[in-house]
């Protein structure tokens, strides 16, 4: 449906934690877990090359929902290249609903896959780099200590905000919404490990090791 430099032209305003190399990142896991589920490839191909396609028009606050919007334009994309409609919806479903955050849940196989491997990619060695680059970017601080209970939200995005506590409000929470087992065999070593980083980290800023 589309190529991978054909998809490349569309991203040129992504942050670190949400440019073409993530797409690049999810596309690879997204291809793994469609094997291995027996999954559409060529759907689940170019819904993760065209995920995030209006991810940078929400991070610069001219769009509420890169989900709804990045459908949107999928679809615009597919058609002009003569995909067939029932194919590009099919991409049009997965974009939609591939949203932590988001009300709508994946309703087919190629959808779900999508759904987790955007999320792999939030969490174990890579997620805690996106969420120090994040914190880089916004200049917050490397650790505090966070209520447990705090809720995820956009809102987080401030100067008192910390990786930390995007792992306890968020990222500690990933494993827990995949959908398929290929998906939430991956994200057991992934979890494990930020669990020891953080816990690491925490002791660090005590000065204990």
């Amino acid at each position: 449906m589309l190529t991978i430099e054909q998809a490349r032209a569309y991203y040129a305003d992504g942050d670190s934690a949400h440019d073409f190399d993530h797409v690049l990142r999810v596309l690879a896991l997204a291809e793994r877990l469609a094997l291995a589920e027996g999954a559409d490839v060529e759907v689940v191909r170019a819904a993760a090359l065209l995920h995030d396609v209006t991810r940078a028009e929400e991070d610069a606050g001219r769009d509420a929902d890169h989900a709804a919007s990045g459908a949107i334009r999928a679809r615009e994309i597919l058609l002009a290249r003569g995909i067939a409609p029932a194919r590009v919806e099919a991409v049009v479903h997965a974009i939609a609903a591939h949203r932590f955050r988001g009300t709508l849940t994946p309703q087919t196989l190629e959808a779900k896959i999508l759904f987790d491997a955007d999320k792999l990619d939030s969490i174990g060695a890579i997620g805690i780099a996106r969420a120090y680059a994040v914190a880089g970017a916004l200049n917050q601080r490397l650790w505090s200590a966070v209520a447990p209970d705090t809720p995820a939200t956009r809102a987080q995005h401030n100067a008192n905000h910390t990786p930390y506590a995007e792992f306890v409000v968020k990222l500690s929470k990933v494993r827990e919404r995949l959908f398929t087992a290929t998906a939430r065999q991956i994200a057991e070593e992934r979890h494990a490990f930020m669990v020891e980083f953080f816990a690491r980290l925490a002791r660090e800023v005590r000065g204990e090791v």
